[in-house]
């Protein structure tokens, strides 16, 4: 069985996710769904840090192992704050 790399690192992730006030909830293996007040916000797929919002997808950026490159949760703040202001 070949292993998976999780390039997310969940633990801040989460931070994001709670700290926005979101839920979130595993929908399957590498599948995770966002909420906020109970409405669907994006889907979110932590293996390849692709997080699709319903209208698109977006690719995150990577982090670099030892650099403490955190783009990709200023990447994932923006995101979140767009899909969280706009009305559906």
């Amino acid at each position: 069985m070949k292993k998976r790399s999780n390039f997310t690192p969940m633990e801040r992730f989460q931070e994001i996710i709670i700290g926005h006030g979101l839920n979130a909830m595993n929908v399957g293996i590498n599948h995770i769904r966002i909420f906020k007040d109970g409405r669907k916000l994006f889907d979110y797929y932590p293996l390849r840090m692709k997080l699709f919002d319903y209208h698109g997808w977006h690719q995150l950026t990577y982090p670099f192992a030892g650099n403490g490159n955190r783009t990709w949760e200023t990447e994932l703040e923006n995101i979140i704050q767009k899909l969280a202001a706009s009305p559906q």
